[in-house]
């Protein structure tokens, strides 16, 4: 159901969490007993569909079958140092069409993703945190593609969260192609990047200007 829902058919997580609880809520046998076993289970699913979107994913990955399940609800039921793990889901910024077609052709230039995105895609992407394509987003070179966001966060442009949004939200793949990057992955390839000498830096800074000029409301810019 969750890979049909969510992987295939690209349904957001949020949105089966909730259809697939409230899909379960009623029970068809009479006694007390039974009844309160299945909400007792039911509340433990929906806990696990809450806090830990990353294990779901992990095991479904794996396969979908009893046993798989099983197994999942028994890693996530036996943490010993269970935290809610809170998920951001967007940038905190709304880019006017100047920014984003300013923002669209620094993407490009650099660039960011192995392919070229256009005005449209970059909007999804930064104001909504979203993708309009059924083709995932990969970096060109993770390292590259967090600095840029690491500087636009730097300028104001979006928020400090970013990290976590990318990560939480799955929003985009390493350059290998193979997984999704998630906060350790971007946090570890700022901290090289930013430890080297690149050409590319500057260039990243001059279009990061650039967009934080744009952004600005107009009379505020110069």
């Amino acid at each position: 159901m969750f890979r049909v829902a969510v992987i295939e058919y690209g349904i957001a997580y949020d949105r089966f969490r909730d259809d697939f609880i409230n899909s379960h809520r009623f029970h068809d046998d009479d006694d007390t007993d039974s009844r309160n076993d299945h909400q007792v289970n039911l509340g433990r699913i929906g806990a696990l569909l809450m806090y830990r979107e990353d294990l779901v994913r992990e095991y479904v990955s794996r396969g979908t079958d009893r046993g798989n399940f099983i197994t999942c609800m028994e890693e996530f039921m036996l943490e010993k140092d269970f935290r809610v793990k809170t998920r951001f889901t967007n940038f905190e910024c709304h880019l006017n069409s100047r920014a984003l077609k300013v923002l669209t052709e620094a993407v490009n230039d650099i660039p960011l993703f192995k392919r070229n995105l256009t005005v449209e895609e970059v909007a999804a992407f930064f104001n909504e945190c979203r993708s309009l394509s059924d083709e995932p987003l990969i970096a060109n070179r993770n390292e590259v593609f967090v600095y840029f966001l690491s500087m636009l966060h730097f300028h104001s442009v979006i928020s400090d969260r970013y990290q976590s949004v990318i990560s939480d939200r799955h929003l985009v793949l390493s350059s290998s192609g193979r997984k999704y990057l998630t906060r350790k992955d971007l946090s570890t390839a700022l901290s090289h990047f930013e430890s080297i000498d690149s050409p590319i830096k500057a260039r990243i800074d001059r279009w990061v200007v650039l967009v934080r000029k744009e952004s600005l409301p107009s009379g505020h810019n110069r």
